[in-house]
């Protein structure tokens, strides 16, 4: 049912005609509008048919007519997509052109689907101001085993639609996965054999030895990964995965229909439950648990058995280290800023280790 339209019918027409209309004027273009919608359905996610909908194309409908263009629709919204794309790619092409690059690599699984992320990290200078600048190179869809040399093949395949060059790249940050640092010790490999390749006959090869710079990619281990690995070290000891397992079943049965309406009826948080690829996911599950101590001790309805010393404990031992995972994870942090808190980060876990 067509519900303003009902509205309308029973007698609210004479409201309607007498509402104010106001004209407002605002400078766009052709190309503003554009860019807006390709924004839409790539950076805001939205469906290609949010294009086709009733209500937005009453607004876009007199901004076409006013700008003398057609409207952009989910059939034709790609070949924009398409347009803006090769632009992009020219503009970090220029960017990256005979510049020294960092590149940042992982990859993520995500709907049964394997998602290899590279990013370029460049220091960029102008005379106004000097910067760190990163794009996204691409997001790759693997198909085959993660093994270092298909890793190494599809990081070759986006430098290459990229114009970068092996030698133009200084180090490479992932995880501690042992196929990344395979795929960074065969990128290597493979620049130092190009070198030669062409010259492999010449006779004059050894006069030229001094000239050759060898490839020297450095492997750069993601800090947060690396820490998350180190407290994962403390979480799996017998002693800790029994407490943690006991406060997981606790929460459980915290989050059942029974106990959940008694928390909600106390505007109280309902404790969330831990994940096995996030660390602090524990630590704020028993961060949350803790904040219900008090109300718990209250409730003789509610049966708890809990060792809340010892979650003390934990929740202070490793309150540092959580806050670290989240400065390394900050995607704004300076270079001297992320070498500061490695430091802190480093003392910090070898503190965490000697509360237990």
């Amino acid at each position: 049912m067509d519900i303003l339209n009902e509205w309308n019918k029973s007698g609210n027409t004479n409201l309607t005609q007498c509402e104010e209309k106001r004209r407002i004027s605002y400078q766009t273009s052709e190309k503003a509008i554009v860019s807006s919608l390709i924004k839409i359905v790539t950076t805001d996610g939205k469906p290609f048919k949010f294009l086709d909908s009733e209500g937005f194309n009453e607004i876009m409908d007199p901004i076409y007519n006013a700008l003398g263009m057609n409207p952009v629709t989910s059939r034709n919204i790609m070949n924009f997509v398409s347009v803006k794309e090769q632009s992009v790619k020219e503009n970090i092409r220029a960017l990256a052109k005979g510049k020294l690059v960092s590149l940042k690599i992982d990859v993520a699984t995500r709907m049964d689907k394997a998602i290899l992320g590279i990013n370029l990290q460049m220091i960029h200078s102008t005379l106004a101001k000097t910067e760190i600048i990163v794009k996204t190179l691409g997001m790759i869809e693997l198909g085959e085993s993660h093994t270092g040399i298909y890793m190494k093949n599809k990081i070759l395949e986006v430098l290459d639609d990229y114009g970068i060059s092996l030698d133009q790249i200084y180090s490479i940050t992932s995880d501690n996965g042992r196929n990344m640092i395979k795929a960074v010790q065969v990128l290597n490999d493979a620049t130092e054999e190009s070198l030669f390749e062409e010259n492999i006959e010449s006779e004059n090869l050894l006069n030229e030895l001094d000239s050759i710079e060898l490839a020297n990619i450095h492997l750069v281990r993601c800090a947060a990964h690396t820490l998350q690995l180190c407290v994962y070290d403390v979480n799996k000891t017998k002693e800790i995965a029994d407490k943690i397992s006991a406060c997981r079943t606790l929460c459980k049965s915290l989050r059942t229909e029974r106990y959940r309406r008694v928390l909600i009826e106390n505007e109280k948080n309902i404790p969330s439950l831990d994940v096995a690829t996030r660390w602090n996911s524990t630590y704020l599950m028993l961060k949350k648990l803790l904040d219900l101590k008090d109300f718990l001790a209250t409730q003789s309805n509610i049966c708890v058995e809990a060792d809340w010393d010892w979650i003390e404990t934990y929740i202070d031992a490793f309150s540092d280290t959580y806050q670290a995972t989240l400065k390394l994870q900050d995607k704004d942090l300076v270079y001297s800023e992320f070498f500061v808190v490695w430091m802190e980060l480093k003392l910090k876990c070898e503190n965490s280790y000697n509360l237990f």
